[in-house]
């Protein structure tokens, strides 16, 4: 993971990511320029507390997060709310 201390200002992406898709790479990337952040922190969740399940596990949506991300450097990905397990919210 990116060392994140380096950066004043970062933005949070939370969500299940059931598959991740253009729209949130736009969205990211949007917000990133728009509110002049250094970087995006995507954070795929555990467990959805609003949804059912998704058909995907968890750790498969955190690598196609790596995958849609690994071009552009102001994007990064964390598995803590994975690894916490539970619930995310």
């Amino acid at each position: 993971m990116v060392d994140l201390s380096k950066f004043n200002k970062v933005g949070i992406f939370g969500g299940s990511f059931n598959p991740i898709h253009i729209g949130h790479l736009i969205v990211a990337q949007e917000v990133l320029e728009n509110c002049n952040l250094e970087h995006i922190l995507f954070i795929p969740l555990n467990i959805p507390p609003h949804k059912e399940m998704p058909d995907i596990s968890p750790l498969i949506r955190y690598k196609m997060v790596q995958l849609a991300i690994e071009d552009n450097p102001f994007f990064s990905v964390s598995d803590i709310e994975i690894k916490r397990g539970g619930i995310s919210y």
